[in-house]
């Protein structure tokens, strides 16, 4: 009798009385196990009310390996944070109906502690400090040089996975 759990393959020890159908079974059952690759599709929530800002932003997050999610207001985000696993979001310092603050509260609320990059175009000191303490992960200038923003993609996806590891990082320090 053949038997399968999660980590062996387990057999009587008759191997020699088993039949060609028999062998063939427990040699598929050893390959589909090596075979199983999990494939993981990250998300990036870009909320923007203009379309351009929200189209340049998308461009990004594709050439960081990110499919981007396209919001127009908070309340459009709420609805795709409720409803989908975003890794990050990048979005503009205000919208029609609210600002970057309005959509770090509903990331604690969906998803939990999930990167933010606000992109501003008035960004000015003040501003960033508010946004830093708030919860942001950085703030950003508009229009963003597209090697600074993917890197600062990269590093909050970086942070976060050594946050979900339990690694200490130089932010968890400050």
């Amino acid at each position: 009798m053949i038997q399968l759990d999660s980590e062996n393959v387990r057999y009587d020890g008759a191997e020699a009385r088993r039949t060609d159908e028999e062998r063939f079974e427990i040699v598929f059952a050893l390959r589909q196990r090596k075979k199983r690759v999990m494939l993981q599709v990250r998300s990036g929530l870009v909320v923007s009310s203009d379309d351009e800002v929200r189209r340049k932003l998308a461009q990004i997050l594709q050439q960081c390996a990110l499919v981007p999610v396209h919001a127009c207001s908070v309340a459009e985000s709420g609805i795709v944070l409720a409803g989908h696993e975003i890794s990050i979001v990048v979005c503009n310092d205000r919208m029609d109906d609210g600002k970057y603050e309005d959509i770090v509260r509903l990331i604690v609320r969906y998803q939990g502690k999930v990167p933010v990059i606000v992109v501003s175009r008035t960004g000015d000191w003040p501003q960033y400090l508010t946004a830093i303490r708030g919860g942001v992960f950085d703030y950003l200038s508009y229009p963003p040089i597209p090697g600074d923003l993917q890197e600062t993609i990269r590093n909050a996806l970086l942070e976060q996975r050594r946050r979900v590891n339990g690694e200490d990082t130089w932010a968890s320090n400050q």
